[in-house]
């Protein structure tokens, strides 16, 4: 509760920020970020929420937008990274969501980041966009919808497998 207020004296912006990286874990590769950052219908709905009216073709410079979280010590700042500075500030941002909302940014980070994948390249984002997508399961409501998400999970089971990483790869198979 107590990091939940000290998150909210942040600009609305870096508090977004936040929690776009809670639901992608306690740390994320700042290329990964920028990529979600840069889809607009983010930012346009947290805009939009907050009621703040600024240019939709802003270019979005994540290091000065997380710089107020990073002063504050609640983020750092690690090479390629930026890490939460302790679980409870993860668990802060994310709990400044409610549930319905949290599953749909899961929902559209994990639409988001298979939109820039192509088909015959499986990285290790396939990884994070199926865990997304598989946490925002409740806004999958068609069929077909349901059943790219199967195959998307035996697709990173096999992957996971290939990797001799079987205890991931229980968790898509399932």
């Amino acid at each position: 509760l107590m990091m939940s207020k000290k998150i909210l004296q942040l600009p609305a912006e870096c508090q977004f920020g936040m929690k776009l990286l809670a639901c992608l874990g306690s740390k994320c590769d700042k290329s990964t970020l920028r990529l979600l950052m840069m889809d607009q219908k983010y930012l346009q709905k947290e805009r939009c929420v907050k009621k703040r009216k600024q240019d939709a073709d802003e270019i979005i410079n994540e290091s000065s937008m997380f710089d107020p979280a990073i002063d504050e010590g609640l983020l750092k700042e690690e090479r390629s990274c930026y890490m939460f500075a302790h679980d409870q500030i993860q668990y802060g941002a994310y709990s400044l969501m409610l549930e319905n909302e949290r599953a749909r940014l899961h929902h559209q980070i994990g639409h988001s980041i298979l939109g820039k994948m192509s088909d015959d390249h499986v990285s290790d984002l396939l990884f994070t966009a199926v865990d997304q997508l598989n946490r925002g399961e409740i806004f999958m409501e068609e069929a077909h919808g349901r059943m790219k998400l199967a195959k998307l999970n035996l697709k990173a089971g096999e992957k996971a497998m290939s990797l001799a990483t079987f205890l991931s790869s229980a968790s898509y198979l399932e």
